[in-house]
This record gives C-alpha cells, structure tokens and sequence, in this order.
C-alpha cells in the first residue's frame, strides 16, 4: 500500500521510458467511496500538466508510468474541479467520525483497485509526518509495522475546509450528538466551527452551540454568516438566545435580532433587558401555559399539537384569562385525571414562585429546599413571565459537561 508521500516529487516516464516531469499531485473527486485519482498534475519544467487517468499505466514510489508519449499540448494546466490530495489535504483538520475528534493529515494512504488507485485512508501519526520527511525506515519503526490508519469511510472533509472546494457532505458529523459535535468544533477556530454549524441543520446547529462554552458561543455566532446565526438563534429556546447574545457585541446583537423572526426577536429582546444574575435573566419565557377553565381532554390535545421540547415540560402552569398564575400540574396529573376533568378541579394551588428581580442564589435556593426540577418567574401583579429550571441553576456551579444530563421527573 503506497501512501502519497512516497509518490510525489518522483519521476513520470512516457511509453518509452523517457523522463518527461515530475509528480506534483493527484487529483480525485470526491462523489464515491474510497475516491478514485482521475487525474494527476505532473511538472514539466516550470509548466503543470492534467494527465487523465486514463494515460497512467502506473504509480509507485519508483515513479509514474505513462501509457503514451508526452504531448504536453495535450495536457492543459490542471483546474480545480477535482480535490488535490497534496495541496488541499495534507496538514488539513478533518473529523475523524469514529473516535469523534479532529486528527490532522500527515500523510494519505493509496490502494489500487480494479486498475484504479483509491484514497484509502488518512495517516494521522507522527510516523506518517516522518515518513513525509523522507525517514521511511524511521517511520516503519515508529508504527512498529503496519501504520494505524483511519480507514476513509470514517473520515468527513467538510464545510471547515469550504475554501479549498471539498464539497463531501457533513452528514455523519450531524447524525452525533450535539455534545459529541460541540467537542470536535470546540478544537477548531471559530471560522472553522462557524462553517461546521451552518452545514448542520438549524435545530441540530442550535443543540451543538448550547453546549459550547460561553466564550467560543459568541465567538463562533459572530462568525458565521448573519442570516444561518439568526436562524440558529430562532431555534434555541430564548433565554439561551439571550445568553449569547449577551456577550455579543450590542450592534452585532441587535442585527442578528433584526433577522430573527419578529416573536423570537421580541421575547429575547425582553430577556436582555433582565440582569443576568436575577429570575428575569435566567428564565426561558416559553413556558407551557394552559387556562384553568381547559378540560384534560383539550390539555393533551393541545401538547400533542405543540409538540414542546423535553425542557420546556418540567410541569405545566396554569393561569387565568388575563396570564396571572394560578396554579401547576405534572404529566402524571395530566395523564391520570379522567378526560371530562377542568384543570381547576386537579391543578395543585400552593405554587412556589419567583420574582423577576429576585437574584440567582434566592432562586438556587428555593429550587433546592423545595426539590424542584423548575419554578415559574412572575411579576408584581402575579403573571407567569417564564419559568428556571434546574438546568438553569446548575449552569452557574457545575462544568459544561454536567450539563443537560436526563433527570427524573419529579411530581
């Protein structure tokens, strides 16, 4: 199995064994399994050369055999519609999808197959760097034998490599877990990560930049293209929103809020003007509300309808017509209460609440005492403004990766 590194810089005979250039790179697309060379660019004084696959008879570290003489008026300049492996891949970061990390490129390893030379797969090793060097017996030593590759099926060249046109889909990458896919782009720049987050899904987009750090967050957000950030924006719940948008310079904020759709905008413009040290600054205003007079009957059929994410359903709130909170009910007196049921006659009346400018260690220590897994936020009249959560509270004194672990429902 050759590897790229021994390949390139050595010499290309014609049919007769004449010495016409050197092997500056080999070209694939990239459509396929295991990509096949169509072509390579061959150096001929200070000229490149396209020489179609077709036209090779072979390629081995000994050097390149062509099928016919060298015309070089044959050969135009190579273009860029095909993926250079020397100049577009070697040193690259790329995602190694089964360990769930970025591994650089030292080397590229080749196979020939049905009288094609496939990539194989990606030497990611200090052996395959000295192998590059031109240490081959080192680099043997070094593997101890046969290099540990990582086969190509596991590897995704994506959007963070947009500027050299490798145009491989990122779908492995977004079928992780947002935790899995914020540890990969949490090793990468932010331009990086922001191209890795705009060729993702937004809801996926929006999993994966929660659980980054808050710094890279707002560097990653000021990264990308304004229009993808303020979709990625919609779709997390607004007091996250709001938290990145915090740290976000105001006249960047207020252009990513000016593309968001109007409801979204509003509610997190709302939330910014919280201190975010108190209830207001902390809670996510969507908040499952339904009206005391509602049947059992109308309250699964409306969930069932909106759909809530799983952190938005701690409990639900019940308020009156005008919004003031009047009591709270769990799934489990949801599910277990007869059809007919109003939400009166089965809602628990002593709630625990917060008020909005109550600080975060009043609402920590009120979630703690009362073993809650959320409390509502009201205002001074009484209406539900929003709810915290304990994942809320538990941002502020446990690390990331802590976070957004499943819990049992309480109640």
């Amino acid at each position: 199995m050759p590897f790229l590194s021994q390949v390139l810089g050595r010499p290309v005979l014609d049919a007769d064994g004449t010495r016409v250039g050197s092997l500056r790179d080999l070209l694939v697309a990239t459509d396929t399994p295991y990509p096949p060379v169509r072509g390579l660019a061959v150096r001929c004084g200070r000229h490149l050369h396209a020489v179609p696959w077709h036209d090779v008879a072979s390629v081995t570290p000994r050097g390149t055999a062509l099928r016919h003489a060298f015309d070089p008026h044959a050969y135009p300049q190579p273009t860029d519609d095909l993926i250079w492996l020397s100049r577009d891949v070697l040193d690259k970061q790329i995602v190694d999808t089964r360990g769930v990390k970025l591994v650089r490129v030292n080397d590229l390893a080749l196979t020939s197959l049905n009288d094609e030379l496939r990539l194989a797969g990606v030497d990611a090793t200090t052996g395959g760097l000295v192998r590059r060097l031109g240490f081959d017996s080192l680099a043997r030593r070094l593997g101890r034998g046969r290099p540990r590759l990582i086969d190509w099926e596991q590897v995704d060249l994506g959007p963070a490599v947009e500027e050299v046109r490798l145009k491989v889909p990122y779908d492995r990458l977004s079928r992780m877990r947002p935790a899995d896919i914020a540890t990969v782009i949490s090793q990468m720049s932010p331009g990086e990560a922001a191209d890795v987050l705009e060729a993702l899904d937004e809801e996926t987009a929006a999993r994966a930049m929660v659980e980054l750090s808050d710094e890279h967050q707002a560097a990653v957000l000021v990264a990308m293209e304004p229009e993808e950030a303020a979709d990625v924006l919609e779709e997390m719940a607004p007091d996250e929103a709001a938290d990145v948008l915090g740290d976000v310079e105001q006249e960047r904020a207020e252009e990513l809020m000016r593309l968001m759709a109007p409801g979204a905008a509003r509610e997190v413009r709302t939330l910014l003007t919280y201190p975010e040290d108190t209830a207001g600054g902390l809670m996510n205003s969507a908040v499952v509300a339904v009206r005391d007079s509602d049947s059992v009957e109308e309250v699964i059929a409306e969930l069932r309808s909106a759909a809530p994410s799983e952190d938005e359903i701690y409990y639900l709130y019940v308020v009156d017509d005008a919004g003031r909170l009047r009591g709270v009910l769990s799934l489990r007196d949801l599910v277990v209460a007869q059809p007919e049921s109003r939400v009166a006659d089965i809602m628990r009346r002593d709630v625990e609440t917060v008020r909005l400018d109550d600080d975060e260690e009043e609402v920590a220590r009120r979630l703690v005492h009362y073993d809650l897994l959320a409390i509502p936020v009201v205002d001074d009249e009484g209406h539900l403004k929003g709810v915290v959560t304990v994942n809320d509270v538990v941002d502020l004194v446990t690390p990331r990766s802590w976070q957004n672990r499943p819990r049992r429902m309480l109640g």
